[in-house]
């Protein structure tokens, strides 16, 4: 089996150096009409994952009923930021965070 990164990621690093986990985060809207009165909250909470630098890519599911995020940082950085998350503590949105070993593309 091949193992080389795919063209153009070669020599692309792990964005915390360590080679370690990374998270998968979804986000299931389960109130959507609240979801554009916490938009900037999402995003600005100085606790949760974007104000603190763990978002490595974001954004919404179309149809828009949820969004994901990929996140680095250790597992309790990011259950503490998701926990911190305004659409969670405020039950707009359920969060389910997946932990995975990125081995190909451009966080592998």
């Amino acid at each position: 089996m091949d193992t080389r990164p795919p063209a153009g990621l070669a020599g692309v690093q792990h964005p915390n150096g360590t080679g370690g986990p990374m998270f998968l985060v979804t986000l299931d809207y389960t109130d959507p009409a609240r979801i554009d009165e916490l938009l900037e909250a999402h995003y600005t909470n100085p606790d949760g994952a974007f104000e603190r630098g763990l978002v490595r890519l974001a954004g919404r599911l179309e149809p828009r009923t949820g969004g994901l995020m990929i996140l680095d940082g250790t597992r309790q950085e990011v259950d503490a930021a998701v926990a911190a998350d305004p659409f969670v503590r405020h039950g707009a949105a359920k969060a389910t965070v997946v932990e995975f070993h990125p081995t190909r593309g451009a966080f592998a």
